[in-house]
């Protein structure tokens, strides 16, 4: 669905390249707006970053809320074209964010959307915020710049990865997740507790080249979903990624009874112990207290067909996009303020 989406907003119109890409004269949010993928700082201020039809075509919008999600306003955007991947959008804080485009080419903006600004980098595939630096994949190769100024520089690893396909921060602590030449190894996950001046390895836990997503989650939690072709499994380090036992793997039918991964499923943490499953083929969605002791069906998620989004702002407050059985084709926007146990859909208006 998430490929159907993107095909769906291919052939944008992207606007005339300048120095800076300011505040656009038509603010209101476009008819048949549809959601793509957001970004949230704090509990009330979120941007959505989507598409809608303009004449015989398709344009991207980006829209803000800073109440919670009551009301939303058009915010500049700089000229992104809906080919390809969808776009990435991260936000530092409430002024200072980023936009990855179809190409990897990388914009900022430093006036809390006001303004874009090429971020002076290019085939950026992945970015992350934590501790003040943005890091981003570029080529196979790690870089990382100040959010506060473009200053990006290459990383030296201790190894030689052939391919890295995840990398996760927070705070100063960075986690890479990778393959080496010889799959035969298996994959390596490399731990940085200083951004990334140094770095220990140790054995990765998915299987090399089928990629995987590392998902810190404070207090050594480290969550791992690893693809195994149609099928995820689900592991867990809770001594900060050295180890990965492999005993959350859904799509083992044993274990605790939840169904299947499939490799479109994501993991949210809301704090160390709690977090929200989605299994990557609809709905519903799952919810753990326990560091993945128990899970617990979140009810009134079942009629959910996919997760575009998702993410906590705080230990309560989280949002999403998700499109829904009844309506696959568009997203649309929801919260939750008890910490993930209940969604509500918010209208964008």
């Amino acid at each position: 669905m998430r490929f159907a989406l993107a095909l769906a907003m291919a052939g944008a119109v992207a606007f005339v390249a300048t120095a800076a890409y300011g505040r656009s004269a038509a603010p209101a949010i476009p008819r048949g707006f549809n959601p793509r993928t957001a970004a949230a700082v704090g509990a009330r201020d979120y941007w959505i970053l989507g598409g809608y039809r303009c004449g015989g075509t398709f344009c991207n919008a980006l829209l803000r809320s800073t109440d919670a999600g009551k009301h939303f306003r058009r915010e500049p955007l700089p000229p992104i074209a809906s080919q390809g991947d969808i776009p990435s959008l991260v936000f530092a804080n409430a002024s200072i964010g980023y936009v990855v485009g179809p190409g990897g080419r990388l914009y900022v903006t430093r006036d809390g959307g006001d303004s874009w600004r090429s971020a002076g980098a290019v085939h950026m595939h992945k970015i992350v915020v934590a501790g003040g630096d943005v890091y981003g994949l570029s080529r196979n190769r790690l870089e990382r710049s100040p959010v506060a100024k473009n200053a990006w520089h290459s990383i030296s690893l201790p190894v030689r990865l052939r391919f890295v396909v995840s990398v996760a921060a927070r705070g100063r602590r960075v986690w890479l997740l990778g393959s080496k030449r010889n799959v035969r190894v298996g994959d390596v996950t490399l731990r940085s507790t200083d951004g990334g001046a140094t770095f220990a390895k140790s054995h990765g836990p998915c299987i090399p080249e089928l990629a995987g997503t590392l998902v810190p989650a404070g207090g050594g939690v480290v969550w791992a979903i690893c693809p195994s072709g149609m099928m995820a499994g689900l592991s867990l380090s809770t001594n900060g990624g050295r180890t990965f036992p492999r005993f959350r793997s859904f799509h083992d039918p044993g274990g605790i009874g939840l169904p299947a991964l499939t490799n479109g499923a994501g993991i949210y943490p809301i704090s160390a112990r709690a977090a929200v499953l989605y299994p990557g083929a609809q709905g519903p969605l799952f919810r753990t207290g326990d560091t993945g002791k128990r899970w617990i069906r979140v009810p009134h998620t079942a009629r959910i067909e996919e997760a575009l989004w998702l993410g906590f702002g705080t230990s309560r407050v989280g949002a999403a996009l998700f499109t829904t059985r009844s309506r696959p084709d568009q997203a649309s926007f929801w919260r939750t303020t008890d910490g993930g146990a209940t969604w509500h859909s918010v209208p964008i208006r």
